[in-house]
């Protein structure tokens, strides 16, 4: 055996390992175990009170309403990947302080959840929490996704698209298994993936106010994505932040920004 048949022999073994690794491994690449947390965030806070949200008696997330007021609606945030229930008050509390109860969904093996931490299992409690809400209040209904939330949130809508008032969706992806070819493109990622998560396709019967923001200095999802979002939808708005990241948009929003966002999703 010449030393280039044997290198050849030792790359093509070394790809098939990282194939199945990659197909095998993907849920924890995906879904990272959650962050250490101090403890829950319920209670009363500064206008709003946060208490524990269940759904068919589990704990599901946070529900986060305005203080001595009714809600004129309710918003449900699903975070990313990297975040859990507790991190979203911050943006939880742009909407409740404009008057909206607030759902903080939570996924199975995340947080204080309990359950397996996988892609499927967050895209059926997304599903599952989405009818919850709609069961348990009446009314308008938005929804708001960043990064895998975004994914969640748009796959959570299919099949419920009349019962959606309005989307907000927050540093997207058009198909997870565009973003994953932009990061591994010399393996067939999009015929490893347990899902694409096509949220393309998963809004194509929705007809609703759709907001897309969009950081341009994204690396991780990069603006592209967001644009082929926003274009594959008609009438969708695009936000573009021109000096904002994955992980540092919020603090690119000031109020304005989410003025224009509420006024575009028909919520303010």
């Amino acid at each position: 055996m010449s030393l280039i048949t044997l290198c050849i022999r030792i790359a093509l073994a070394a790809y098939v390992v990282t194939l199945v690794a990659l197909y095998f491994m993907q849920d924890g690449m995906l879904l990272p175990a959650s962050i250490e947390l101090a403890g829950p965030p319920t209670g009363h806070h500064a206008g709003y009170d946060v208490e524990p949200w269940h759904v068919n008696g589990d704990y599901a997330g946070y529900l986060v309403t305005p203080s001595g007021a009714q809600p004129r609606g309710t918003f449900m945030v699903f975070h990313g990947n990297a975040e859990t229930a507790e991190n979203k008050l911050p943006l939880a509390e742009i909407f409740v302080r404009d008057g909206y109860r607030v759902v903080v969904v939570e996924y199975p093996g995340q947080g204080s959840r309990q359950g397996k931490r996988t892609m499927l299992a967050a895209l059926a409690a997304s599903r599952e929490s989405l009818g919850a809400a709609r069961a348990q209040w009446p009314g308008r209904l938005y929804l708001v996704g960043e990064s895998l939330g975004a994914g969640m949130a748009a796959q959570a809508i299919k099949g419920n698209e009349a019962s959606v008032a309005g989307v907000a969706l927050i540093t997207p992806w058009d198909s997870l298994a565009s973003v994953a070819s932009t990061h591994y493109p010399i393996f067939p990622v999009r015929w490893m993936l347990h899902d694409p998560f096509d949220s393309v396709a998963a809004l194509g019967r929705y007809d609703g106010p759709l907001v897309v923001i969009g950081a341009q200095q994204d690396t991780l999802i990069p603006i592209t994505h967001a644009k082929r979002l926003a274009d594959s939808h008609s009438g969708a708005h695009l936000m573009l932040l021109p000096d904002a990241n994955h992980e540092d948009w919020f603090g690119a929003m000031n109020d304005a920004h989410w003025h224009r966002v509420l006024h575009w999703m028909q919520a303010d």
